[in-house]
């Protein structure tokens, strides 16, 4: 099975390309204008968040709780943004379209691969959108952190075609030690990321590997000797009892990492049954894995369509569902796991970016299976980046020399330019509604509270949960 992708680079597309990228600049500039603080985001504005900043994000428990951390750059960056607009508006703006440029670099420079890498953040499952795409808190610790990560398995990549000067040794170290202040996971993966290229490059490891572990285990000293850490929390919690960490699994997390996730699950399992067809097995082997790829499209299309009926809490977890019905997804998901590991090895067995994917999707996981609180979607949108670049490869391989490729890139378009569109709509909407809710002076003084919902909730953190507004804030934004 040929698993290169074929990669032409139309003249017309270095006009298409660098225009995309100014684009989506602009787009995610605009979007971020119109995100509306909540939750935590008031309490790092606030004399809480000041107090950390001036005391090495260090405070009691009783107090500070969670927010006492060694996360140094994504602390900063919250307090930063959320006193400084245009500083929002530009790292939203940026680290977005860096994680976008990564997907696209790492996949081939195709327009499919353009587009498909375009059309990541509205993929994104309502809890990730929730927790991470109009949520600044979220945003800032999570984003940045990976799109580095990405910017690193690039220069891995072009390494192995360019020798770059002895500067990038320093680049490098610099890299990894900036990505590992942001968030626990982050920070523990880039060791992992670091080891496996060592181990994969062996004796053709260049000094430019060895400072980027380097600086991740040097970022990884600074975060964890934070004092926050030491001693009993009453916020952070792990667990190592296997029933524990199975139920935190098949009642909640699963979930956001396979079943949630359906335009990727469409695609990937599509794009597999794609390259069956297409491969040279035997009628037997190429029966046996089309009806194993279409039970599970047909699997989880069925079961997103069943769960509609359980409604989910405002962080995007079920407060009740059946045991039997959880493990038995629990279970599927790991078969789900196990099939597409087995896919890689079947159409991608010499591609070690994909083994990287499936490794790191592994390892960021493995640590969230530990967690028993805080137990949220947001550690996930790490797994989705990786599984989502696994993805890609997939269709790309799948689409690779048909004649529908161009049809669907066209196709993929009107649907990124239509929902786009649309995303903007709603933000601006929510925005003019949350200004009319809250500029209110009696609401200021304490008076009244806050009685009206934005229209559309889930683009608002927590849905959009009154009692996550601070009169506070509003009262100093109008008056600026």
């Amino acid at each position: 099975m040929k698993n290169k992708i074929t990669s032409k680079f139309n003249p017309w597309q270095k006009f298409v390309t660098p225009l995309m990228f100014v684009i989506s600049l602009i787009y995610f500039g605009v979007f971020r204008y119109f995100v509306i603080p909540s939750g935590d985001d008031y309490f790092w504005w606030g004399p809480r968040g000041s107090y950390l900043l001036h005391h090495m994000f260090f405070g009691p428990q009783s107090i500070y709780g969670g927010s006492s951390n060694g996360r140094y750059l994504g602390n900063t960056l919250e307090i930063i943004t959320m006193h400084y607009q245009p500083i929002a508006i530009l790292t939203y703006a940026i680290f977005w379209t860096l994680l976008l440029w990564g997907l696209w670099r790492l996949s081939g420079k195709t327009m499919l691969s353009l587009v498909m890498s375009f059309l990541f953040v509205f993929t994104l499952q309502d809890g990730f959108l929730n927790n991470i795409l109009v949520w600044n808190a979220g945003f800032v610790n999570y984003v940045p952190p990976i799109a580095l990560a990405l910017v690193y398995i690039w220069l891995v990549e072009k390494g192995r075609e360019k020798d770059f000067n002895q500067f990038m040794a320093l680049g490098t170290l610099v890299l990894a030690y900036i990505g590992g202040l942001f968030t626990e996971t982050m920070t523990v993966a880039q060791i992992a990321l670091g080891i496996f290229v060592i181990l994969h490059f062996r004796k053709q490891t260049k000094l430019y590997h060895v400072t980027y572990l380097l600086g991740a285990v040097v970022a990884a000293v600074t975060m964890f000797t934070h004092r926050g850490y030491r001693g009993k929390s009453i916020y952070r919690n792990t667990t190592f009892d296997p029933l524990k960490i199975w139920e935190n699994y098949a009642r909640i997390t699963h979930f956001w990492l396979i079943t949630f996730n359906v335009a990727m699950l469409v695609a990937i399992l599509l794009a597999i049954a794609v390259l069956i067809f297409r491969a040279d097995f035997s009628i037997m082997k190429k029966s046996i894995l089309t009806v194993i790829t279409l039970a599970f499209l047909g699997y989880y299309i069925a079961i997103n369509v069943y769960l509609k009926r359980f409604e989910l809490n405002y962080m995007y977890g079920y407060n009740k569902i059946d045991d039997n019905l959880s493990n038995m997804e629990g279970i599927v998901s790991l078969l789900l796991v196990a099939f597409i590991g087995y896919s890689i090895f079947l159409f991608f067995k010499t591609d070690a970016k994909m083994w990287l994917y499936f490794l790191m999707t592994g390892v960021i996981m493995g640590q969230l299976l530990f967690v028993s609180a805080p137990i949220n979607c947001r550690g996930n949108f790490l797994t989705y980046v990786f599984t989502y670049l696994i993805t890609m490869r997939f269709v790309l391989a799948a689409m690779d020399n048909l004649k529908v490729k161009n049809w669907l890139t066209g196709l993929l378009v009107l649907v990124l330019v239509v929902v786009g569109g649309e995303y903007l709509n709603i933000m601006s909407t929510n925005y003019e509604a949350n200004l009319s809710r809250v500029d209110d002076p009696e609401y200021y003084d304490g008076k009244v509270e806050l009685t009206k919902h934005v229209p559309y909730r889930k683009f608002v953190w927590v849905n959009d949960l009154l009692n996550q507004q601070v009169p506070r804030y509003w009262e100093y934004y109008f008056d600026k």
